[in-house]
């Protein structure tokens, strides 16, 4: 089942890009911005936690060593809601090819569950969609200077992890639970605690 989530991701990877690409006027994301990855929940699916965690065995064992003292401090340490993602190291995501959905889509406007555009957070840092937006009433005001305008998807979670996309690729997400949920379950990581 892996392999065919592997191939959704790929297919869903390439439908992102293009997202990605007709809104790079409002996109900053690159490489060294970790924003999203300081302060959040990290919700993933089952099989989401499966391939993260096959991609992790695959890392150096001085990584999966830096990754397991921060993982030792989250759960030591669990009660705040929003925490650092324990795969962030050294500025970077330690498992970038399995990374969640959640992370996959993070940067863009989405839709909510009550079909109205969710700007990404970052927005509020002068990041993402922060050019076209009107800092009193947050709405977007105005296109790019080339035209281009921004642009909500329907990438929310439920979009891409429904039913007909398990059917489809032949795939079972499982529960969706917090990062921190899965880790804690995991007996490698608490010593069967």
């Amino acid at each position: 089942m892996i392999n065919r989530y592997r191939k959704y991701l790929e297919i869903l990877d390439v439908k992102l890009r293009h997202m990605f690409e007709k809104q790079a006027p409002f996109i900053k994301c690159k490489k060294g911005c970790t924003y999203c990855c300081k302060e959040g929940e990290y919700p993933l699916s089952e099989l989401e936690y499966i391939n993260l965690m096959f991609c992790y065995n695959t890392l150096p064992s001085e990584t999966r060593g830096i990754i397991n003292q921060n993982i030792a401090k989250l759960i030591e340490d669990d009660r705040k809601k929003f925490y650092e993602c324990p795969f962030l190291v050294n500025e970077e995501c330690s498992v970038y090819p399995a990374r969640p959905i959640i992370c996959r889509t993070f940067g863009l406007i989405s839709f909510r569950n009550d079909g109205k555009p969710k700007m990404p957070f970052c927005v509020d840092l002068g990041l993402n969609y922060a050019n076209v937006r009107d800092k009193d009433s947050h709405m977007l005001v105005k296109c790019a200077d080339d035209g281009t305008e921004p642009v909500a998807y329907n990438i929310d979670l439920k979009t891409l992890k429904n039913s007909e996309m398990q059917e489809l690729f032949d795939i079972y997400f499982g529960e969706d639970r917090a990062l921190i949920a899965w880790l804690k379950e995991d007996d490698f990581f608490t010593d069967g605690k």
